[in-house]
Formats: structure tokens, C-alpha cells, sequence
């Protein structure tokens, strides 16, 4: 776990930080900071470790590598929670470094060469703002769900892109110091979408570098925030999101952005269909009809509609007593 550069890197110069977030981490989070602290660098680099006043013993496990790396690693310890996207925000905002790695504490990286490559991408063309790369999808068990993700090519990306969806996986981001102070107010009321909001915002001044390499483990965790709620949560997430970004986007990619939220009514509507909330579904197919523009989706969207109000119909004739159940 002994690293040189690590150790002997002064505590004044970080090229890069890692902020690493934590709450109730207790059982990843040796993981996650073993994996830093193999990383090969010819640079100093500090690790950030944030808080949100756990209530197990994440922040012993912190402060123990702390003490053995003292010139690297900063344990913040919050007195209460803040949430997690004001966890993320602050924790960022204690980053010295040049670039920010985004690091949770259940995630892991696999590649010692990963914090290098990235910086030198970044230092290469001042015009890239975020670099990414792939990652593998493992389960608490071990067993690989997907060997890689995102499923797109690698390349530069932009607003087009990002707003399309997010195909940028935490573990694997490094970003520019400083965007993260361009997000708007209602980033600390989306929580669990914690990523994506700073993903736009990059993008709004710059490009998104996928790389073509697998370096990091993205732990499908039992009990996520995220990950392990399944479908239907995700798209209510998604469309949450498109209804907040427009109020960040230029006037041209506005348009874009409301198609996109009118895809994920689409979806949520059939998964509440699905599972018989009949009402919902309507109003979520409304939603998806009422894009920008008729031309947006009008095919799906009017499908969508239409066999939302019929099944809603359905219901409430199949509800009905008949003759012979009336007293």
C-alpha cells in the first residue's frame, strides 16, 4: 500500500485531487483508497475524503490511513449531514489540485496508471474539460455484469451528447478544478443525481474525452442511492433532471433537452402502466406529449398516450360492480 511518490509528494503542490465522498463506508473504503494509493504518478496528488457524519466506523477507517500517509490524505468529518450533493460540492471545494478525481467509496480502480494517463490527456488541450474512461460493472459478489460501459465509442463529446444522457461513469471522471462552481442552486435538491448536472455544465465550455481504457470497478452496491433501485426510479430521476438543466442550457439546446425529458415520461408512464398505477401513467404520458413540439417523439409519444388512457379506461370499467354484485 506503500507508495514513494505518494508519500514524499509536498502537501502545497497537488496536480490532481481525489475526493473521495463517504457516508456509512465502513466496508468499501480501504478498498477504494488502496486502489489511489497504487496509482503510479511522477506527480503529487492529495486525496480529499468527505464525510457526511457516518454513523459506523468509515471515519476510523479514514483517519487510520490518514496517520500513515499524513502528507496525502485529508479526513473531513462532518458534525452533521449534509446531504449528498452538498457533501460532493464542499468536498470538491477543499480539492487543491489542478484536476478532480471522482472517487466514491464503494467503487475501486483497477488501472495503477489511471490518474496518469487522465492528467496528461488534460494537460494536453486545455479545451477538454472532463476526461472519462471505461468500466467494468461488478456485483458485491465479484460477478461482472458488464465488461464495459459506457456501451458508445471512445472519442470527444459535447452538450449534444451529455444531454442525450449521461454516459460518464463517477469512478472514471476527472475533471478541471473550478467547474463545479458553476452548477446551479437546485443541484443540492436532485440528489441521487449527483454527477451529471457538473457533466453539462463542463460541457457548456468545453469538450468530454472518453478514453479507451477499462479502469475502474463500478460496484453495483446493495442498497445504493442510485443503482439499486431499478427502472422506474431511474427514469422519475431522469425526468427530474431534464426539468431543471433547461434553465442552464442556451436557447438552441433547450429544445433538445425537453425531447429527452418527453422520452423518459414515455418510459415512466409504461412502467407505471406496468405495474397498474393507472393515473400516474396518464399523467406521466401527458407530460411526454406536451414536448416542445409536435414533431418531438410524436409517434411514440402519441402510442404512449393512447394506451394510457385506454388501460386508465379499462381500470375503471373492470372496477365497476355489476348488476348482479349491486345490493
Amino acid at each position: 500500500m506503500t507508495n514513494p511518490d505518494l508519500n514524499s509528494a509536498p502537501r502545497s503542490t497537488p496536480l490532481v485531487s481525489v475526493a473521495i465522498t463517504t457516508y456509512n463506508s465502513s466496508n468499501y473504503l480501504s478498498r477504494s483508497l488502496d486502489s489511489v494509493l497504487k496509482q503510479r504518478t511522477n506527480f503529487p496528488i492529495e486525496i480529499v475524503i468527505g464525510d457526511d457524519c457516518s454513523t459506523d466506523s468509515t471515519v476510523s477507517v479514514a483517519r487510520a490511513y490518514q496517520q500513515q500517509h499524513p502528507d496525502v490524505i485529508q479526513v473531513i468529518a462532518r458534525s452533521k449531514n449534509l446531504g449528498m450533493c452538498r457533501n460532493y460540492y464542499e468536498t470538491f471545494e477543499q480539492c487543491r489540485g489542478r484536476y478532480i478525481a471522482w472517487l466514491d467509496a464503494d467503487d475501486y480502480w483497477t488501472d495503477p496508471e489511471k490518474l496518469a494517463i487522465q492528467a496528461e490527456t488534460l494537460e494536453s488541450d486545455s479545451s477538454i474539460k472532463v476526461c472519462c474512461h471505461y468500466v467494468q460493472w461488478v456485483t458485491s459478489d465479484g460477478v461482472v455484469e458488464r465488461k464495459k460501459f459506457p456501451t458508445i465509442a471512445p472519442g470527444r463529446y459535447g452538450l449534444s451528447e451529455i444531454i442525450h444522457h449521461n454516459f460518464l461513469p463517477s469512478p472514471s471522471v476527472m475533471f478541471r478544478n473550478g467547474i463545479h462552481r458553476g452548477l446551479p442552486s437546485w443541484y443540492f435538491d436532485i440528489a441521487p443525481t449527483t454527477d451529471w448536472p457538473l457533466h453539462v455544465v463542463a460541457a457548456l465550455s468545453g469538450d468530454i474525452v472518453l478514453l479507451d481504457r477499462i479502469m475502474a470497478d463500478y460496484m453495483l452496491t446493495p442498497g445504493s442511492s442510485y443503482m439499486s433501485k431499478g427502472s422506474l426510479f431511474w427514469y422519475k430521476n431522469d425526468a427530474r433532471f431534464y426539468e431543471h438543466i433547461v434553465s442552464v442550457l442556451p436557447a438552441k439546446w433547450q429544445r433538445r433537452a425537453r425531447a429527452e425529458q418527453g422520452r423518459r415520461y414515455e418510459s415512466l408512464s409504461y412502467w407505471l402502466r406496468k405495474q397498474g398505477d393507472f393515473r400516474p401513467s396518464r399523467e406521466a404520458a401527458f407530460k411526454a406529449f406536451s414536448s416542445p413540439s409536435l414533431l418531438d417523439n410524436w409517434g411514440s409519444k402519441t402510442k404512449t398516450l393512447l394506451a394510457a388512457l385506454v388501460r386508465e379506461t379499462e381500470s375503471k370499467f373492470q372496477r365497476q360492480p355489476t348488476a348482479d354484485q349491486k345490493p
